[in-house]
């Protein structure tokens, strides 16, 4: 399309006000597991995680902004992408988002599949390994803490909550556009083949020796968290070489999973190879 002085005019972005048009409907339903599992997607909420996602090789199938936001330069940014763009409504917007005070712009985005096969080949290689972590803020902040550190990834078993979740999404403040998921259903294999590979597998019980005297000095890695409420499992357990524990010279019996977590992780890194200052 030709504007009057011959250059091509910008693309706009759509405008749609109806909460029974199907793409509005299909962005709500992305709040449950079962179509984010049924159409391989899922939301990524706010300026900071969109700004993320445009950074990302994720695949981007749409963002939609509030009316408020419509001008904002990550619209700019999405249409010169080729990326479809939506406003709608301040009421209608609320309704998609997961947020109390939504920020007024969110992403569509394509989930992603690795290959656990490329993760055991890194040398040397960090891991993560989740053991049925259930709150998808505790997650999140633990794939944030691993970007941080920077490790090569984190391994999902025994039924973690879905990493997709929208608070898991958010709680990992984009990081969840840069450290490899993993989702593996057999733990038991999955544990053998990581030995097998040469990693050192370490894993967080009450019952191991204290991190901070624990030698370390691996260069392949792999640490697994257990859950909240109830640790490791005894059959992930058995295929350790190593258990540590944080000590806790206080009252408190334990830490939140997340924190416990990014305590693990700082000092098994530091043992495990030299960190970038």
């Amino acid at each position: 399309m030709q504007g009057r002085d011959g250059n091509k005019e910008r693309e706009r972005p759509e405008l749609i006000t109806g909460s029974s048009n199907n793409t509005i409907k299909y962005v709500r339903s992305l709040q449950n597991k079962k179509y984010r599992d049924l159409h391989l997607r899922f939301i990524a909420e706010g300026q900071k995680m969109v700004e993320e996602a445009l950074k990302s090789d994720f695949a981007l199938d749409m963002l939609i902004f509030s009316e408020a936001w419509s001008d904002h330069p990550l619209a700019v940014q999405a249409l010169e992408s080729g990326i479809r763009c939506i406003i709608v409504k301040e009421k209608l917007f609320k309704s998609l988002s997961d947020t109390q005070s939504p920020q007024g712009v969110l992403a569509v985005a394509g989930q992603k599949e690795y290959d656990f096969q490329k993760a055991l080949k890194q040398n040397p290689g960090f891991l993560v390994i989740l053991d049925g972590i259930k709150d998808p803020g505790n997650l999140g902040t633990i794939i944030r803490t691993i970007d941080a550190a920077g490790g090569d990834g984190v391994v999902l078993i025994n039924d973690c909550v879905d990493p997709y979740n929208p608070k898991a999404v958010r709680a990992t403040m984009g990081s969840v556009f840069r450290v490899p998921i993993y989702r593996e259903g057999r733990s038991s294999e999955l544990l053998e083949k990581t030995a097998e590979a040469g990693f050192h597998i370490a894993a967080s019980d009450l019952c191991g020796e204290d991190v901070f005297a624990w030698k370390g000095g691996c260069g392949r890695i792999a640490l697994i968290i257990g859950s909240e409420s109830h640790g490791i499992s005894r059959e992930v357990k058995s295929y350790a070489h190593s258990l540590v524990k944080i000590p806790m010279k206080g009252g408190a019996e334990s830490l939140n999973a997340s924190v416990a977590a990014g305590i693990l992780i700082y000092e098994i890194f530091r043992k495990g190879r030299k960190m970038d200052g």
